[in-house]
């Protein structure tokens, strides 16, 4: 079993603010990320960091776009050559999508449910704008590892017909969160049905080799999502360690993003090019 720990050696980026505001979050979790909206100052971040990697990540403007990704892509591109660099982009167009694929190691593409882009992103899309955006990127050879948050759609479990669509892609792995109840937004008391999420787990890893639990999910789903035969879990709580030390599963920890498949090896490579 793989448990992944990102930080402090993999951590996660806001380029922008959110002007989307969706529902479930209300820009809360932007404010848990490092705060970095200018190039100038992500290159500098960068001489300091001591890291192995980090995720780019931030805010969506209204048409689902992340804010001030284009800006500030050329300091992106530079610090790939010396850490692993994950994107999450939003919507792209095919300029966009070849410089992401370029500037980047893998990229976290969402995969939302019709009504949960309708009710909770409030977007004029549909989920093939989203397979669309991980289409160029795969098209230009980048790596994906899509996200399916379970549940989106105010607790409900929608997602089923996603799982469906994806299995025709060539992708990294497919990472599960499940919504949980955030303080101050309109999903404060939303509830997940345990037997729900582990059905949906299980259904994911009937269609895909590679299947881990992010790090969005409510903790009380983590120990029957052990118990389902989930292999790959981000930022396990401490029940759902003391069990696995008490059924003495064999772990190993991950200093890294649960969507990362490769990162052992393309870190060697990113050192190689560096000695060079």
């Amino acid at each position: 079993m793989i448990v992944y720990t990102p930080k402090p050696n993999f951590v996660p980026i806001a380029i922008s603010g959110c002007k989307l505001n969706c529902l479930h979050c209300m820009g809360r979790y932007l404010k848990q990320m490092l705060q970095i909206y200018e190039a100038e100052k992500l290159l500098e971040f960068g001489k300091n960091y001591r890291g192995k990697g980090f995720l780019i990540s931030g805010g969506f403007d209204e048409k689902g776009q992340l804010i001030n990704l284009e800006k500030m892509l050329p300091a992106i591109e530079r610090l790939s050559n010396k850490f692993y660099v994950a994107i999450h982009p939003g919507f792209l167009n095919e300029d966009i999508a070849a410089k992401v694929a370029g500037a980047c190691h893998i990229a976290f593409v969402d995969l939302p449910s019709k009504n949960a882009i309708k009710n909770v992103f409030r977007l004029n899309a549909s989920p093939y704008d989203y397979f669309h955006t991980m289409e160029m990127l795969l098209e230009r050879g980048a790596r994906v590892s899509p996200h399916i948050t379970a549940g989106l759609n105010f607790g409900k479990i929608e997602e089923w017909e996603i799982l469906d669509e994806l299995k025709g892609y060539k992708v990294e792995k497919v990472v599960l969160n499940f919504i949980l109840p955030t303080a101050r937004t309109p999903f404060e008391n939303i509830d997940i049905k345990v037997d729900e999420a582990t059905e949906f787990a299980k259904e994911a890893m009937k269609k895909f080799e590679h299947v881990a639990i992010g790090c969005m999910r409510p903790r009380k789903l983590d120990i029957s999502l052990i118990k389902a035969g989930i292999k790959e879990i981000a930022n396990p709580s401490k029940e759902a360690m003391d069990y696995i030390m008490q059924k003495g599963i064999k772990f190993e920890r991950k200093n890294y993003c649960c969507g990362i498949k490769d990162f052992d090896n393309i870190r060697k490579n990113i050192c190689n090019q560096g000695n060079e």
